[in-house]
């Protein structure tokens, strides 16, 4: 499928892969952006370079079907990214919401719904290489379940109503503007929050920002993509004292503190219980303390071979990009 001048509705698009995503296809594919958003004024910046805001929320089908109408690629990027909200509170938006945003799409008869979902999907399972036959399981982890429910609501449009649907599931996307592994790791080191676990012998999987992109746009012109999932990952790992020393170098910082997994564990729960008599969350949680401790990988192959998508930026390359992008801005 050729995007020039389709008119594509993106989700999420003030956030910051869906705002990445509606950059590209206005700016370098020639398509014709809708973006859905619930503060207009967030947009502003996407408005400037020709993007349509529309005011709308997925949680409201009937300002989702006003946003659908007449278009032709959809991208639901929207989400709520959080572990420790309310159960009802995710469900309503990441699984509610996608519900809302298939059967619009179904009864609209688009060209291409894709939706991103994330690696989360998997449980994950402590082994390299999980590649898409692995199935996606439950594990009482707030925000990795909903992803998974909310994949169940989509391949289900597909299967009931021909929705031609495309999942894609990043990993851990950092790069220019990301809020989790770029900007809050730059102000944790510059707080001196930063402690390792374990060494840092654990793995992060990165995908640079540019790469997932790069295959988001695949996900909407390539025909075989309808009906499969694929994994958007750089395709390899980096230990994560070699993800925080990449940009502990940035600001002459190379030694980092570690601490055991179990003692980290421990003083996660302590802090989770401070934070619970205080009535506000906490960044330093176990769930936060699971992620440090993670060992395993997951495999772009199948991406490469049905999309045609190579990540075509390494990880010295985008922490370099990264880091002129950081500069540019006075954040280091």
């Amino acid at each position: 499928m050729n995007l020039s001048q389709k008119r594509v509705l993106i989700t999420g698009a003030t956030g910051f892969i869906g705002g990445e995503l509606a950059r590209r296809l206005q700016l370098q594919e020639g398509a014709r952006v809708r973006a859905l958003a619930r503060t207009p004024a967030k947009a502003q910046p996407l408005a400037e370079i020709g993007v349509e805001v529309v005011q709308g929320d997925i949680t409201d089908p009937d300002s989702v079907r006003r946003a659908m109408s007449g278009c032709d690629v959809v991208y639901h990027a929207a989400a709520y990214v959080d572990e420790q909200g309310h159960r009802e509170a995710v469900w309503r938006v990441n699984v509610e919401g996608t519900r809302h945003m298939v059967e619009a799409a179904s009864e609209a008869g688009v060209e291409r719904f894709v939706h991103l979902s994330s690696c989360a999907v998997y449980g994950s399972p402590q082994r390299m290489n999980i590649d898409e036959t692995a199935p996606i399981r439950m594990t009482g982890r707030v925000y990795h379940d909903s992803k998974v429910a909310a994949e169940e609501v989509a391949f289900e449009a597909h299967r009931r109503h021909g929705l031609p649907l495309v999942v894609a599931r990043p990993s851990q996307v950092y790069g220019l503007g990301s809020p989790q592994f770029t900007l809050r790791v730059i102000e944790a080191i510059k707080a001196g929050k930063v402690i390792l676990i374990d060494d840092g012998r654990h793995y992060f999987k990165p995908a640079y920002i540019e790469n997932l992109v790069d295959g988001l746009v695949a996900c909407a012109k390539v025909d075989a993509a309808v009906g499969e999932a694929f994994n958007l990952t750089d395709g390899f790992v980096v230990t994560w004292r070699e993800f925080f020393l990449a940009y502990g170098k940035m600001m002459g910082v190379t030694h980092f503190s570690s601490v055991p997994y179990r003692v980290a564990w421990l003083m996660a729960l302590i802090n989770e219980a401070k934070a619970k008599i205080r009535g506000r969350p906490t960044s330093l949680n176990r769930e936060v303390v699971k992620t440090f401790r993670s060992h395993n990988s997951f495999s772009n192959e199948k991406a490469k071979r049905l999309l045609g998508w190579s990540p075509a930026v390494d990880f010295q390359e985008g922490m370099r990009r990264t880091e002129t992008w950081l500069r540019e801005r006075d954040l280091i």
